[in-house]
C-alpha cells in the first residue's frame, strides 16, 4: 500500500512539471518495455522486461542516441530498480525485470534505439542524424534461485505511470520493429531515487558497440578493469586484462557438450580471427554450427563471468593449404550477433602502415593462451601470457623445416615460454604506445617427445602481410 500511495504522488507530481520538460523526451519505439520519467525535473529511463528464469545469466543491452558530439567520461548507467528480494521473486516467477538509467544529461535525455536481451532484439530504432554520440549500457543479472522458488505475488494498486514522451517534432517518429506488446502489469515501481552528480573516475567502465572503423580505432587495444604487467614468463592472467582473448569450444552433435580446442582474437563486434588449422586439416571439417566463442573470460570455466556466443559464418582464407598450414593460415569467425564492449570484452587494434613491416630480431612481442604447460598439463584452466623475442626469416629458416616458414609468416622465440598446442588461432601481440596491436597468428612449431620443442621459434601467420584481406572480409 506505501508502494502505491507513493506512485500516487509521483503522478500527481508530474502533471504540474511535465508540460515544461516534455518538449525534451525523445519519441519511443517500444512503449511496452521502455518508458522515461521525471524527478526533480530531470529524467531517468525505466525498463521492464521478462527474462528466462532458467538461464544462469540474463543479460541486458541497451543503446541510446544522443544528439550532439560529446567525449564523456561518464556514460551513464544501468542498475536493477527494485532490490534484490523482489528481483529474485520477479525472475522466479517469470514476472518483468525493472531496471532504472541513468543519463549523462538527465534534462536532455537521449533517445532509444536498440533493448537487446541476451541474443534476443526486442526493439530497435533509428539514431538521430549527425552530429550524434552512442550510449550503450550493460547488466547482468545472474541467478542464484532455484527454479522451485516461487512466492505468492504481492497485491499493488494499478496505477500507469505518468508518461512524459511527446513526439519530437524535430526528428521523425520511428516505429519499433517489435510488433506484439505485452500486457498490462501491475505497477511495482518505487519512487525513482536522485541521481548523484557523477565524479570523475579513472579508467571508467565504458560500454559501446562500434560500427564502423573510426570507432573501433578509438576503444581497440585497450584494458579497462586491470593492465597487463609486462612483466612474464608463463603468468597467469586476470580477468580483464587481454579482454580480446577468447576461447573457441566444439559443441558435441549428440550431447551438446563444449571441448575447447583453439584460441582466437576479437577483432570487432562480430568478428573474431583464428588459424584455419583449427578448423580445417586432413580428417577435419568443424563447420560454424558446432563453433561456439568465449568471450571476457581467463578461464576455460564457462560458468564464470563472461559471455558464449554462437558463430554464423567462418571465412577461411583462400591461399591456405591444409598440407602447407603456415601459408595464409587464417580464418574470420562471424559470430551470431554482435557483442558490446565492456570492461571485458574488447577489440585489439590492427596493424597499421604506420608501424614498421619488418621488425628487428630480439623485439619484443607477446602471445598468451590456454594451451599446453610444462607440467604435462592439455591445457591450463586460467589463461597465460609469456613475452617472446621476434626472429629474423633468415634465422628462423636456420632453426627450422623451410616448410613451416613462408614468405608471409613471422617467428619468435623465447626458450622455456611460448604458444603449445590448443594455444593455436591465439595472437602475436605488439604493445606500442600503451595500445595493444595484433601482428601475428600463432599457427605452428617444432615439437620433440610428444610436446612443443620451445627451445625453436614459434611460426605466425603474419596478419600485416594480410591485413587487407583481414579488412576487407571482417564484419562490423
Amino acid at each position: 500500500m506505501a508502494s502505491a500511495v507513493v506512485l500516487l504522488l509521483i503522478c500527481w507530481l508530474l502533471q504540474f512539471i511535465a508540460p515544461h520538460a516534455a518538449q525534451y523526451a525523445p519519441p519511443i519505439a517500444c512503449p511496452e518495455y521502455f518508458e522515461y520519467l521525471l524527478f526533480n525535473q530531470q529524467f531517468i529511463g525505466h525498463i521492464s522486461v521478462r527474462h528466462d528464469p532458467q538461464l544462469q545469466n540474463n543479460d541486458l543491452y541497451v543503446e541510446f542516441s544522443q544528439r550532439g558530439a560529446y567525449e564523456w567520461s561518464y556514460v551513464g548507467s544501468l542498475t536493477l530498480l527494485d532490490d534484490q528480494e523482489t528481483t529474485k521473486t520477479n525472475l522466479a516467477n517469470g514476472w518483468p525485470i525493472n531496471y532504472r538509467v541513468d543519463f549523462p544529461i538527465p534534462n536532455s535525455p537521449p533517445k532509444l534505439t536498440l533493448i537487446r536481451l541476451n541474443s534476443n532484439v526486442l526493439c530497435s530504432s533509428g539514431q538521430y542524424a549527425r552530429p550524434r554520440t552512442s550510449i550503450a549500457l550493460m547488466h547482468s543479472l545472474h541467478s542464484t534461485v532455484p527454479l522451485s522458488f516461487v512466492r505468492p505475488r504481492p497485491q499493488f494498486v494499478e496505477q500507469p505511470i505518468y508518461n512524459v514522451s511527446v513526439p519530437d517534432f524535430r526528428a521523425p517518429i520511428e516505429q519499433s520493429d517489435v510488433g506484439s506488446r505485452v500486457q498490462p502489469r501491475p505497477q511495482t515501481v518505487e519512487q525513482p531515487r536522485p541521481r548523484p552528480q557523477p565524479q570523475p573516475r579513472p579508467e571508467p567502465p565504458v560500454q559501446q558497440s562500434a560500427r564502423n572503423p573510426q570507432q573501433l580505432s578509438a576503444i581497440c587495444g585497450r584494458e579497462r578493469a586491470v593492465t597487463t604487467p609486462l612483466i612474464f614468463q608463463g603468468k597467469p592472467l586476470e580477468r580483464g586484462q587481454l579482454p580480446w582473448l577468447v576461447g573457441l569450444f566444439e559443441r558435441d552433435q549428440d550431447s551438446a557438450q563444449l571441448t575447447f580446442f583453439c584460441g582466437g582474437t576479437l577483432l570487432s563486434a562480430s568478428t573474431v580471427l583464428s588459424a584455419a588449422h583449427c578448423f580445417r586439416f586432413p580428417g577435419r571439417d568443424l563447420p560454424a554450427s558446432r563453433t561456439v566463442v568465449s568471450l571476457g573470460r581467463n578461464t576455460l570455466d564457462l560458468i564464470s563471468d563472461g559471455q558464449l556466443s554462437d558463430v554464423s559464418q567462418l571465412l577461411i582464407h583462400e591461399q591456405y593449404k591444409p598440407v602447407e598450414y603456415t601459408q595464409a593460415d587464417l580464418m574470420l569467425i562471424r559470430l551470431a550477433a554482435p557483442v558490446i564492449f565492456d570492461d571485458y570484452i574488447v577489440p585489439i587494434c590492427l596493424w597499421s602502415e604506420q608501424l614498421p613491416l619488418q621488425l628487428p630480431s630480439g623485439y619484443k612481442s607477446y602471445v598468451a593462451g590456454w594451451g599446453a604447460d610444462e607440467l604435462g598439463n592439455v591445457n591450463t584452466r586460467v589463461s597465460k601470457i609469456t613475452d617472446t623475442d621476434i626472429v629474423t626469416e633468415s634465422n628462423c629458416l636456420r632453426e627450422l623445416p623451410a616448410r613451416l616458414v613462408q614468405a608471409n609468416t613471422i617467428c619468435a622465440n623465447k626458450a622455456g615460454a611460448g604458444p603449445c598446442a590448443s594455444d593455436g588461432g591465439g595472437g602475436l601481440m605488439l604493445h606500442e604506445q600503451n595500445l595493444w596491436i595484433l601482428r601475428g597468428v600463432i599457427s605452428g612449431g617444432q615439437r620433440k617427445d610428444n610436446t612443443c620443442d620451445l627451445s625453436k621459434p614459434a611460426v605466425y601467420t603474419d596478419v600485416a602481410k594480410h591485413i587487407s584481406w583481414v579488412r576487407q572480409n571482417m564484419w562490423n
